[in-house]
């Protein structure tokens, strides 16, 4: 056996499939996986290597994402066949790594509880009034918010393709909120570089304004965006567990920040990161 396919047995078995038959035809056969089951055993017993496409309709099969633990042994474990060996292995993936973007330094030493303490700013009433007041609007404050240099409405344009009047509003609209302030004549900043913003929350009146936002994401996901990573679980469970295990899922998501940056990267772009946990059918 290859390291792959010893990877792959034991991580087919540890999803709760104790036999390769069962595992190929339960995540739906060739409809899923794109290749015979005859292909599939010779995966799993090392007499041929994966194409890179098939890798994710195993990973979902094995209900795992990229970035755990499984997933990462499964990929080591491809690489260790193709290098040939633990030394090319660890030059060409040591070579990689070392250059990987890390978590803000300064940040990530006091945690989420110092990003709140020393870098978290709350939107006022007014400040997500103007935020919200139309899609313009909403993605001029997290383009600025975002960013440390200053921008016109050019730049705004060039970026959202919108009017250049909407632009021009919008970037006025947000320097009266007190949100951005004006470096030159048309151009604009924030006026709090390198601070995380949070909207108002559950402040009576906000339910209408959340909504807009939540629109103008799902506009923005369709026309410039799309899926980056999904986990789904159904479980059964009382209430009271589930309440316990949000206050859990919260602080993983406001976590999130802790990879945040204000500066210009070849591949940074705004993520949406929703925790959210739906109750479907009462017992």
């Amino acid at each position: 056996m290859s390291a792959f396919s010893e990877a792959l047995l034991a991580l087919r078995r540890e999803a709760g499939f104790p036999s390769a038959y069962r595992f190929y035809h339960r995540n739906g056969g060739r409809r899923h996986f794109g290749f015979t089951y005859v292909h599939y055993l010779r995966l799993e017993k090392g007499a041929k290597a994966p194409r890179a496409e098939a890798f994710g309709a195993i990973l979902k099969a094995l209900r795992l994402a990229p970035a755990q633990d499984g997933a990462r042994k499964m990929f080591q474990a491809y690489l260790l066949d193709v290098l040939g060996s633990p030394e090319a292995y660890e030059l060409v993936v040591g070579g990689l790594s070392a250059t990987a973007p890390q978590v803000s330094p300064t940040l990530a030493q006091g945690g989420f509880d110092r990003l709140k303490r020393e870098h978290l700013m709350h939107m006022n009433v007014e400040q997500f009034t103007a935020v919200s007041h139309d899609e313009t609007s909403y993605w001029t404050s997290e383009l600025l918010l975002n960013d440390g240099d200053s921008w016109d409405a050019a730049m705004i344009v060039e970026r959202l393709g919108c009017p250049a009047k909407d632009a021009a509003a919008a970037l006025e609209r947000l320097a009266k909120a007190k949100l951005l302030r004006a470096t030159s004549p048309g151009r604009y900043r924030t006026r709090q570089p390198g601070k995380f913003w949070t909207f108002p929350g559950r402040t009576k009146g906000m339910e209408p304004l959340l909504d807009r936002v939540r629109g103008y994401w799902d506009a923005m996901a369709k026309r410039r965006g799309g899926p980056f990573g999904e986990r789904l679980e159904l479980v059964r469970a009382s209430s009271s567990v589930m309440r316990q295990y949000m206050n859990a899922l919260h602080h993983a998501v406001d976590e999130a920040n802790l990879a945040a940056t204000h500066s210009k990267g070849e591949d940074t772009a705004l993520f949406l990161i929703e925790g959210r946990v739906r109750r479907l059918l009462p017992f």
